[in-house]
Parts: C-alpha cells; sequence; structure tokens
C-alpha cells in the first residue's frame, strides 16, 4: 500500500467557543488550540512525534 503525501487531507475546524481543532485522520494526528496559531503549533508537534513513533516502529519491524 502507498501513500502520497497529495492524498492526505488535513482538517481546520472552528469550535463554537472559538477555539480551533485540526485533524488529519489519514495520519491519526488531532489537535486543539485557543487560537489558530497555538492549534497549527500543537499539531505540528503532534505529527512530529506520530511521525517519529512510526519511524521507530519501522526500524524495529525490519530488524
Amino acid at each position: 500500500m502507498s501513500i502520497k503525501l497529495r492524498d492526505i487531507k488535513t482538517k481546520v475546524i472552528r469550535e463554537k467557543d472559538g477555539s480551533y481543532a485540526i485533524a488529519c485522520s489519514a495520519l491519526g494526528v488531532y489537535t486543539v488550540g485557543e487560537t489558530l496559531a497555538e492549534a497549527k503549533k500543537n499539531f505540528g508537534e503532534a505529527l512530529e512525534l506520530h511521525l517519529s513513533a512510526l519511524k521507530e516502529r519501522a526500524i524495529e519491524a525490519v530488524a
């Protein structure tokens, strides 16, 4: 199975309370923030952690 970067969608959601949620269901990464800038920052951090964990698992599986 192959996934291309252009196939991965990220959705920004403005909540009723004015905060923001960012979701990427294809990768299983979700985050929130009081502002859009905070939500983007949190998403970047969450994405880095998620991809790092996937990389470690892949390396272990190959070893």
